[in-house]
Formats: C-alpha cells, sequence, structure tokens
C-alpha cells in the first residue's frame, strides 16, 4: 500500500522528496505514539532492553528503507506505471534481502528457497520489459 499511495502522490505533481519526507515523518508519529503507549501500559522504560548494536542496526535499516522510498517515489514521478515499478521495487527487496541475508548476516535458505529466488527475479524482468498500456485518462 505504500508504494501505491506514494505513487499516486508522485503524480499530483509533489516532488519525490517532500513525498518521503512526509511519510518518514508520520511513521515517526505513528511509531512514537505506540512506542508511548507500550511504556505507559509496561509503567515506564523499565522494561524496554536495547542495546547498541541494536540501534546501529535499525539506524541501517532506516537508511536502506528511506533511500528505496526515494528512488521508488522518484520512478513514480517519472511517470512509471503503478503496475511496473510497485513489483519491481517489491520483489526487488526480497531479491536483495535474500542475497545480504547470505552475505552479512550468514543466514542459509535450502534449494527451495533459492529456486524461489530464481522465479522472482524472472518475474521481475518480466514485469520490467512489459510495455502495458496506457488506460485513457490516467
Amino acid at each position: 500500500l505504500i508504494h501505491l499511495f506514494a505513487h499516486g502522490s508522485c503524480s499530483l505533481a509533489l516532488p519525490p522528496v517532500c513525498v518521503g519526507v512526509v511519510l518518514q515523518f508520520v511513521a515517526a508519529l505513528f511509531g512514537s505514539t505506540l512506542l508511548g503507549a507500550i511504556l505507559i501500559k509496561d509503567g515506564g522504560a523499565g522494561g524496554l532492553e536495547y542495546d547498541h548494536a541494536g540501534l546501529i542496526w535499525s539506524c541501517m535499516a532506516g537508511l536502506a528503507v528511506g533511500m528505496a522510498e526515494l528512488l521508488s517515489f522518484t520512478v513514480s514521478g517519472m511517470g512509471v506505471q503503478a503496475t511496473q515499478s510497485i513489483p519491481i521495487i517489491i520483489g526487488g527487496s526480497v531479491l536483495f534481502g535474500a542475497v545480504l541475508g547470505l552475505l552479512m548476516l550468514g543466514e542459509t535458505m535450502m534449494v527451495p528457497g533459492w529456486i524461489g529466488v530464481a522465479l522472482l527475479t524472472t518475474g521481475i524482468g518480466m514485469v520490467a520489459t512489459d510495455p502495458g498500456e496506457k488506460v485513457a485518462g490516467h
């Protein structure tokens, strides 16, 4: 849904960076509200456990999400149809997640998992090269 809403926002002449900033602001506000509710429910921050490495990984994840969103919004702002851009971006994140999980985290997948990644990559290629048809008025 994020990409669909962002695609609509970019098609309304809103700069992609503006869409990304608004999205992140709303997400931070929602997340802060949720964290506040959890802290109130649990009686304070005493039960909230975290460590330095976890914060670093969270910041890196935030940077990666931000870059992916800006790329997505920029592509949408260029007029690429949602039927092409959204599957490519979402499918690409699964592909990169599998490869980076292997390389950076030492995770493993069995052969059926890698077959799924290969099928996904094939599907991404098919969607990316489909010229589609523009519907009148859109």
